[in-house]
């Protein structure tokens, strides 16, 4: 239906001393050439009555999307990046239009361009059909390979074509990533992948199984080298592809709409004799699943990806925050002075609010010498009226890219977590989210994790620490879900995983108790260098209730049972359990979030000046001397 829609409609992209894709700039001379003689030969006629379009004419103009089954202009198709105007449905792109889509102009470079025709097992009529795709498509190959650069930022990108061979995986196509990989590591690039295949190319036999192994081992370098890996999943991703370079990426994007699994959807209904679903296999379903970590449309993927390269790029990186810490602390100690001579003008602090150095320290000093009744902050760190994560991160951070899902079973939205820049230093965050409204608090299991929960936030912390990124954690948690399906997945294992591994991850950790501490739900997140609480939140190994229920037999008796767990703020402070508080008593909730802003950027700035192995020493220590035992 849409056979001649994409045909050679693709403008050309400037290139560093390689060639152009698509219509050469002479044969576009020289066809401008004869389209001026002609027009001078023969000067245009204005008919005398309109004449009627021939089918061949209108079909030029109209087609039908196979989608909608609506009639769509095909330029509003190409205008709208082959995206269906009137239902949104997805066409797939050629590999030149899309890299001239995301490429900044004139800034490709292509790679390995030009590569011969080989048939590995003497298949009959292979070189006939890798022919006729090369002639069809003016492609070499099923994938194109190069650097350019997304907003000024340098990357290694790969774009898989589905016109040649339905992009399937010979050795030729292997070769070509695993050399783009390989040289991405050698100029310590990062790598854009764009995968679009049917799987293995059956006529290379086993050679083309081999090249999910070669593919995989070169992106394995690649990561061991410290260095990003995206891969982005188009319409269909699915063989050989999914189970080797497509599923590796560090971020794993996806168009919406796409269909990405290991066996095609026919396999799978001749295999188990059933229908399969609405939407199973698409982007949505593997998102809810928990091995994607966005959907991006077309229209936002070059933003999208220009932000995930700055934040990982060594212009904005920690080693170059670090770097420059003594000129952040001097402006940002000269931004906290401002704030507080406003605040004490009447004015409205703002994001920066002050509560630092000595104002930090006369907090804590004013903190340290007034009782608090623990049963009051038990019901204050749960009043709905608190800020949530994802207010701190929508107030404190730019740039924020969540990312979902643990990789494994699903993604919790009882655990956001992303990637984001804080004072212009990039930051993984990651925070429980209890909800606001009833409908809200459901959406994320009123704070509750799941195990996949938990994994997710690991997988992001080793993201982190892949990349010398610090993380800041959120806690507010009631506790880990205690439902059946949790204990199915493994929920005590989760979190037994996250707390072995932070122990040990060579990035500085933040944990920041904003709510309700509840038990290993909350340490899952709290095994940090330094752990902070707001004064009016709580941190305890069990419920008061839950407490008083099981010793006293006797729910009642709950403040008594709060009191005698030495769960305040202050409490844990004189235990040694956490580092410092931050006083939020009559603080608006932007002064709130200010103060911990104010307060992790002192950690931060602390425990940046530290060598990997000093601080996982540090934090080894600080967790080994809670509850030793000395002899007398």
């Amino acid at each position: 239906m849409f056979k001649n829609l994409f045909k050679k409609s693709y403008t050309s992209i400037n290139t560093n001393d390689h060639g152009s894709a698509g219509v050469s700039r002479a044969e576009s001379a020289k066809a401008d050439k004869r389209a001026a003689e002609a027009a001078q030969e023969k000067p245009e006629k204005i008919p005398s009555r309109p004449t009627a379009m021939t089918p061949e004419s209108l079909r030029s103009l109209w087609r039908k999307c196979n989608k909608c089954e609506k009639p769509i202009l095909v330029q509003d198709v190409k205008d709208n990046l082959y995206v269906c105007p009137r239902c949104g449905g997805y066409f797939r792109m050629h590999a030149y239009r899309r890299i001239e889509m995301l490429i900044d102009e004139g800034t490709f470079e292509e790679w390995d361009k030009e590569m011969s025709v080989v048939n590995p097992l003497a298949f009959p009529g292979y070189e006939g059909k890798v022919e006729a795709a090369r002639e069809k498509t003016e492609l070499n190959e099923a994938v194109v390979t190069g650097k350019g650069k997304i907003h000024g930022y340098e990357t290694v990108i790969a774009v898989c074509d589905s016109r040649f061979l339905m992009s399937s995986m010979g050795h030729n196509m292997g070769e070509k990533i695993a050399r783009a990989v390989e040289r991405a590591t050698e100029e310590r690039l990062p790598v854009i992948l764009f995968a679009c295949s049917g799987g293995a190319r059956m006529q290379e036999g086993m050679i083309s199984l081999m090249q999910m192994a070669k593919t995989s081992a070169a992106l394995k370098r690649h990561s061991e080298a410290g260095l990003l890996y995206i891969s982005f999943m188009t319409d269909p991703t699915t063989g050989g592809v999914t189970a080797s370079f497509a599923s590796l990426g560090d971020i794993i994007l996806a168009e919406p709409g796409a269909l990405i699994g290991f066996a095609g959807p026919r396999v799978i209904e001749q295999t188990i004799g059933q229908k399969l679903p609405e939407g199973f296999q698409r982007a949505e379903f593997q998102l809810t699943h928990g091995f994607v970590d966005q959907i991006v449309e077309r229209k936002d993927q070059k933003r999208v990806l220009g932000q995930i390269l700055k934040l990982h790029s060594q212009e904005h990186g920690w080693e170059k925050w670090n770097d420059e810490a003594e000129n952040h602390t001097e402006a940002a100690s000269a931004s906290r002075a401002e704030k507080a001579a406003s605040v004490e003008e009447g004015k409205l602090k703002s994001r920066k609010a002050p509560f630092s150095g000595i104002m930090r320290q006369k907090t804590l000093n004013k903190i340290a010498g007034r009782e608090r009744d623990a049963w009051e902050a038990v019901r204050q760190s749960r009043s709905a009226g608190r800020l949530n994560a994802s207010d701190y991160i929508r107030i404190l951070f730019d740039d924020f890219t969540e990312f979902h899902g643990d990789r494994y079973y699903g993604d919790d939205m009882a655990v956001i977590g992303g990637v984001a820049s804080f004072y212009g230093m990039p930051v993984t965050v990651i925070g429980q989210e209890r909800g606001k409204s009833p409908k809200d608090s459901m959406k994320h299991n009123f704070g509750m994790p799941s195990p996949e929960g938990y994994r997710k936030a690991l997988r992001l912390m080793k993201q982190a620490a892949k990349f010398n990124r610090p993380i800041i954690c959120f806690v507010d948690t009631p506790g880990a879900f205690p439902g059946m399906e949790a204990e199915e997945r493994g929920q005590g294992e989760a979190i037994a995983q996250n707390l072995m591994e932070m122990s040990g991850l060579k990035t500085p950790i933040v944990s920041v108790v904003t709510g309700e501490g509840g038990s290993g739900g909350a340490l899952a997140l709290s095994v940090a260098d330094r752990i902070l609480m707001l004064s009016s939140s709580a941190y305890s190994v069990v419920s008061p209730e839950a407490c008083a229920s099981i010793l006293w037999k006797d729910t009642e008796r709950a403040n008594e049972a709060a009191e005698a767990l030495k769960l305040t703020a202050p409490d844990l402070l004189a235990l040694g359990i956490i580092d410092g508080i931050v006083d939020d008593k009559g603080l608006s909730h932007e002064e709130i979030a200010g103060a911990v802003m104010s307060s992790a950027f002192d950690a931060f700035d602390t425990l940046g000046r530290l060598d990997d192995a000093t601080l996982t020493n540090l934090r080894y220590e600080k967790y080994r001397a809670i509850g030793q035992y000395r002899t007398m």
